[in-house]
């Protein structure tokens, strides 16, 4: 891991709103949104705000450590440890890095959430919350679920989205694939090669063209599963605003019980707010409206 530095503006900003038309969003990309690239790979800082920081502490490290040291990963993520400054019961977002928060937040319904704050399609700032509520209960309080969410939310901050909603089916061997085993088989505990190959892709921190490449469409090789391929800007597949109003704004995903799992709420001044939950199982959450 390696100091990293400020991020880049202006012209390279502007560099991507021009091609951005001519590039094609892949895979399980979070709406084509990613943090703006300052070297070869993507430097990125994490901070870390537990109320029980001897338990949450270890699977933090090992999923920065996941989401790291793959051969093709091309993240470089700096751990600056604990942020004193910061309460984990509000767990503010820093410009410039990615907050993890683990606390008793209460009966939310939620184990997880990530959110992102964008700039157009740049990310400016991410946290991640784990909810000691339910960590607490028989149901999660084990070393599977634990390492799952820490790597599921983490992954959502660098511009990943669900790869599966569906706690049902088998595994996908990806710590964004839903499930009610991350043990397995497959293992759901650590990043998958699906999520190499989409972190990879030439619309988020890679070089690699898959299928058919820039605009086209495909499949990732051999992967189970096939990319779909739309326009940067679009919305991604299945994900159509409800107009329903709940405490992270509008709906505009769900899974794959037709609960929302994905908000949007504009910010203004050309800002918007992004979260992703992952709900308890059998929670249905109500809309403000």
């Amino acid at each position: 891991m390696q100091k990293s530095g400020w991020w880049r503006a202006g012209a390279a900003a502007l560099a991507f709103a021009v091609s951005a038309a001519a590039i094609a969003g892949s895979g399980h990309q979070w709406g084509n949104y990613l943090w703006e690239e300052n070297s070869e790979k993507l430097q990125l800082e994490f901070a870390y705000s537990f109320a029980n920081e001897g338990v949450w502490a270890p699977y933090y490290r090992a999923a920065l450590a996941k989401w790291e040291v793959n051969a093709r990963s091309p993240l470089d993520l700096t751990d600056r440890g604990r942020d004193s400054g910061t309460d984990p019961a509000t767990c503010a977002a820093k410009q410039g890095i990615v907050l993890v928060c683990a606390a008793a937040y209460g009966q939310t319904g939620w184990v997880g959430i990530a959110s992102i704050e964008t700039e157009g399609n740049y990310i400016r700032l991410a946290t991640a919350k784990f909810n000691d509520t339910y960590y607490a209960t028989p149901s999660y309080n084990n070393d599977g679920q634990r390492q799952f969410v820490a790597c599921h939310e983490i992954g959502h901050t660098f511009g990943l989205g669900h790869l599966d909603t569906s706690f049902n089916n088998r595994n996908k061997g990806s710590c964004m694939d839903y499930t009610s085993n991350p043990v397995g088989p497959p293992d759901n505990r650590s990043p998958g090669t699906v999520d190499w190959d989409v972190l990879n892709s030439t619309t988020m921190y890679g070089d690699l063209v898959i299928g058919k490449g820039k605009g086209g469409g495909g499949k990732p090789g051999k992967a189970t599963d096939p990319f779909e391929f739309r326009t940067v800007g679009d919305a991604a597949p299945g994900a159509a605003p409800d107009n329903r109003r709940y405490p992270w704004g509008i709906a505009v995903g769900f899974d794959d019980e037709g609960r929302p799992v994905e908000f949007l709420e504009d910010l203004g001044r050309g800002r918007t707010r992004r979260t992703f939950i992952t709900w308890v199982r059998g929670h249905r959450p109500r809309p403000l409206n």
